[in-house]
């Protein structure tokens, strides 16, 4: 199985599958003969044992217990829960709201692409990451 088709099958960022795999947390996969990750039976299942996901696909815990533990792997600790309010743009780019739980909003532009990996669509609740070098405050 490619990276592309095991992140679409278990829901995750290839980004993340590299970061986990990196830290010791999901085995190595093999490589094929282009050099490109190919993973097995086992590597699926060592992937499903790690974000708490049973053979059948039942994912245990509450959708928030199962991004916690995807972000675990993260170095970014500046992480945000919100519901998507709006998607507005066209072309390359779009700019995604969302709606924080204490009633503040948060403008991300993300590509257009993206949106559509992540599935993003008005109502979906997801995680805001925030990886800054500078943050400047002002008062």
């Amino acid at each position: 199985m490619t990276r592309t088709a095991l992140c679409q099958l278990l829901g995750v960022s290839p980004k993340s599958l590299y970061l986990w795999e990196r830290a010791g947390k999901i085995p190595r996969p093999k490589r094929d003969r282009r050099g490109w990750r190919s993973y097995g039976a086992a590597d699926v299942s060592a992937v499903r044992r790690f974000l708490g996901i049973t053979q059948e696909r039942s994912p245990s815990g509450s959708a928030s217990e199962r991004r916690g533990r995807a972000l675990e792997g993260l170095s970014a600790r500046n992480q945000l829960q919100g519901t998507v309010i709006s998607i507005r743009g066209d072309g390359v780019l779009c700019e995604v709201v969302l709606r924080l739980g204490d009633g503040q909003e948060l403008t991300s532009v993300i590509t257009r692409r993206s949106a559509e990996r992540l599935g993003i669509k008005k109502g979906l609740a997801v995680a805001a990451i925030i990886k800054s070098t500078e943050v400047m405050l002002f008062s």
